[in-house]
């Protein structure tokens, strides 16, 4: 598992009641469980101070990759249409998950600038911009859709 993935898990578990996270923990293997215990010792006191905030950054999390994304076509030649910064913006904000589809539909410059760009990002966006970018993408995707018929 990622290193992001097992704060999140510690996080998600250190909410829990102990019973049912030491059963959980006794669900995974081994070394997992070991790697987590510190993890969850140390969001423990954050979990006491503020219980809702674990459930908030978990929710946020979750909203932020939840972006609808145009068809291939839509979405290849919309971004065709940005300067390579904003396409990894663009990207990183919407689709990182579309990257490799993309990257593979551009010129060889064009993809490795883009790349360049995507390494130089966050891994992941606040979710406020990540939307306002999904926005942004729609709204353009749907203006090429809209010349194009």
């Amino acid at each position: 598992m990622s290193s992001t993935g097992m704060r999140k898990a510690a996080a998600y578990l250190a909410t829990l009641h102990p019973t049912d996270r030491l059963w959980l923990l006794a669900q995974l293997p081994m070394s997992s469980a070991r790697e987590l215990g510190p993890l969850i010792r140390e969001v423990e006191p954050l979990v006491k101070v503020a219980p809702g905030a674990v459930a908030d950054l978990l929710a946020d999390q979750a909203s932020a990759t939840s972006n609808e994304v145009p068809a291939p076509d839509l979405f290849i030649s919309t971004l065709n249409t940005l300067d390579e910064s904003w396409a990894a913006r663009i990207i990183a904000g919407t689709a990182p998950d579309h990257a490799e589809i993309y990257l593979a539909a551009c010129v060889r410059q064009r993809a490795m600038g883009i790349r360049s760009e995507l390494n130089a990002l966050p891994p992941s966006f606040p979710p406020a911009l990540a939307q306002c970018l999904a926005n942004e993408l729609a709204v353009m995707a749907h203006g090429a859709e809209a010349t194009t018929a």
